[in-house]
């Protein structure tokens, strides 16, 4: 991967083919490769004559590793992103997030609406505006010295992938301490662009996308019957609602 300084934080991208752009944004605890290369998505968008920009956000994969809380800010994740189409020269683009991934593109949208053109929020629904529960079972898990210690089955598998993908769990960690809630729905409400908002039926850490689409002004949502958080990128229906969105086909 390409590697560019976003305000002195490295952070890792990707360029792959030729036409509109479309900067995708990867979930929490994981990697651009796993979200978007692995499940198909980069091939399908390219062979769509789209430029499909992926990065790792800070703190994972190849991105540079930071420590505190603090440095996992929203504003500063979405700089990155911002950032990335700044180094790359691109005016405008379109916008796709998964998960954590589209937490940041909603506040994106929300700031900088005119940087894009359709928006799509993938994983993501109604919890987006529920506050923040108490305690952090994630971040224990991720710090856990043994994993199978870890009671809360949703934690420890978030703490499982992160092993799996290699992650630097202490950066990890740090990223799950930084509440990100705050301000959803403020943000929802200010987003003007043309919006998708699609999870599975069985998300339950999203929730109903049907909530989140109600309070924004151009928004639809789509529920993908039989599909849980974990799996919903590779699920083909899932793709093939968000590329219709995309092209324009609906």
């Amino acid at each position: 991967m390409a590697v560019f300084s976003s305000g002195g934080v490295e952070i890792a991208y990707e360029v792959e083919g030729q036409g509109q752009p479309i900067l995708l944004i990867h979930g929490f605890s994981a990697t651009a490769e796993d979200n978007w290369v692995r499940t198909g998505w980069v091939q399908a968008l390219t062979r769509a004559r789209f430029k499909a920009i992926t990065f790792d956000l800070r703190g994972h994969g190849a991105s540079q590793k930071l420590y505190e809380p603090e440095d996992y800010e929203i504003g500063k994740m979405a700089g990155d992103a911002l950032a990335l189409l700044d180094h790359l020269g691109i005016e405008k683009a379109d916008l796709m997030g998964f998960s954590m991934g589209a937490g940041i593109a909603m506040r994106l949208a929300a700031a900088h609406g005119h940087r894009f053109g359709k928006v799509v929020l993938a994983g993501m629904g109604g919890r987006a505006l529920e506050p923040a529960r108490p305690g952090n079972p994630i971040a224990e898990a991720l710090e856990a010295v043994d994993p199978s210690t870890v009671e809360d089955r949703s934690a420890r598998a978030f703490r499982l992938y992160a092993e799996k993908l290699g992650q630097d769990l202490k950066a990890i960690a740090a990223c799950a301490k930084e509440r990100r809630r705050s301000g959803a729905r403020e943000a929802a409400e200010a987003v003007g662009n043309e919006v998708l908002v699609i999870a599975g039926a069985r998300d339950d850490l999203a929730g109903d996308p049907r909530v989140l689409a109600e309070i924004m002004p151009n928004a639809r949502a789509e529920i993908i019957p039989g599909t849980d958080h974990m799996f919903a990128l590779p699920n083909p229906m899932f793709k093939g609602a968000v590329m219709d969105f995309l092209t324009g086909w609906s």
